[in-house]
């Protein structure tokens, strides 16, 4: 069954001492993120029966592992969009030969 939108969440606490961040998710998006992260034998996971991902996780990073970000949108210019754009489209192309 799993848990209701309002009940899903992902939580992470710093431990100074040891310079680790411990963790626990059961929001399947980062779930998943974190299981190809560490592997499935690295994190302590809940099953519900019959279901074959996890239900939630609980996990320990190194302190290197997260970081924070403004989250600010890049301004780009004309110039710069197409670039980039070209840059795209040749990739993609390169991927289809």
């Amino acid at each position: 069954m799993g848990y209701s939108k309002e009940e899903q969440e992902t939580t992470l606490v710093y431990e100074a001492e040891t310079g680790e961040w411990i963790g626990y998710s059961c929001y399947s998006p980062h779930i998943t993120k974190i299981v190809k992260l560490l592997g499935i034998e690295n994190i302590n996971a809940e099953y519900e029966e019959g279901r074959e991902s996890p239900l939630s996780i609980e996990f320990k990073l190194k302190g290197n592992q997260v970081s924070f970000r403004k989250g600010e949108k890049r301004e780009m210019s004309e110039e710069q969009r197409e670039k980039a754009a070209e840059r795209m489209r040749n990739l993609h192309k390169n991927k289809e030969d």
